[in-house]
């Protein structure tokens, strides 16, 4: 039985206009993405926005870009996530129900995908967080106790010493459908100059994403149309070690095992902390959509949002590692 747990941001289909997330695409963002996450779009202290003034009233500004994700104490024990501080979805999600080229089970998102879907389904709070930063406000003392439970939990935020008046979620899927109360109520490529990122609320209906939980093959050769992993850990992960170094890069696309052999997860292709697009070490912009490989967007695009200063890794370079096509 595969233990609840981790992360997403699936390749979606998008409105008209706009290119496959697969393919590099990325919204415009005042984040730099250079550096560390702090400089992100993940930094929800939104330290590249003036005052929080548009964000501060409808989610807690903690004042510290690890605490939406991780906790040093009392992490959920409902997932295996690194000290994971966010409360999770613990219902199912409709899952790719097609044949596909592995003609293998695809189950439910497993750890490395049901903590993107945290926030990315838009069912919880983008700060819905057992333990806040600073002391005095663990859950429990005489308030409806999370301790390590997944269960959101209004009261306990609402205690937060500049807790905010509302606590959205980020969107329905795509932002169709009613966004009050969302993010996606100004993120929805209609509200003037605030960035666009309604292709990243994938809801719970991941039928139009890259399937996750599904198995990768475990055997190779003609007729296979995948490539074989050249390290492989059981119990743990399988990587694509690309520079020989016997370490998972950050840029380097890996399969999770919990229990039911390798898998496809979320955080197969993505990494949430961000990618320098030139490798490691460069100073380059983090790829688009935080993918581990850039799957092909090149800087000088024209009119293409967001890229300039990143560096292509080739056309479909992320979607190449696995496939053999």
């Amino acid at each position: 039985m595969k233990k609840i747990s981790t992360i997403a941001i699936g390749i979606s289909i998008l409105t008209a206009g706009m290119e496959a997330l697969g393919d590099g695409w990325d919204p415009g963002s005042s984040a730099n993405t250079l550096g560390s996450i702090a400089n992100t779009r993940h930094n929800l202290t939104m330290s590249y926005n003036p005052n929080g003034i548009f964000m501060d009233p409808v989610r807690n500004n903690y004042g510290e870009v690890c605490v939406y994700c991780h906790t040093p104490h009392g992490a959920n024990s409902q997932i295996k996530a690194p000290l994971w501080n966010r409360t999770i979805n613990g219902g199912t999600y409709t899952i790719y129900d097609k044949p596909t080229t592995l003609m293998r089970p695809i189950g439910q998102p497993g750890p490395n995908s049901l903590t993107c879907l945290s926030c990315h389904d838009g069912t919880i709070t983008i700060d819905s967080v057992l333990n806040m930063p600073g002391s005095g406000l663990a859950p429990g003392a005489g308030t409806s106790s999370n301790f390590s439970t997944g269960t959101a939990n209004i009261e306990f935020l609402n205690r937060w010493t500049r807790a905010a008046p509302a606590h959205f979620t980020l969107g329905p899927e795509l932002a169709q459908g009613n966004v009050d109360g969302t993010c996606a109520f100004c993120h929805d490529k209609v509200q003037g100059n605030i960035d666009a990122y309604s292709a990243f609320m994938l809801g719970t209906d991941l039928r139009n994403d890259h399937p996750v939980g599904v198995q990768f093959p475990d055997t190779f050769g003609p007729g296979i149309d995948f490539n074989e992993p050249n390290v492989k850990l059981p119990g743990r992960m399988a990587y694509f070690d690309d520079n020989g170094n016997g370490h998972a890069d950050t840029d380097e696309v890996r399969l999770y095992d919990t229990g039911e052999g390798y898998e496809v997860e979320c955080a197969s292709c993505h990494d949430p902390h961000g990618v320098p697009s030139g490798g490691s070490g460069t100073g380059t912009r983090f790829n688009p959509s935080f993918l581990r490989v850039n799957n092909g967007i090149v800087a000088t695009t024209a009119n293409a949002a967001g890229t300039s200063g990143i560096v292509s890794n080739g056309p479909s370079a992320l979607c190449l590692t696995c496939h053999t096509k």
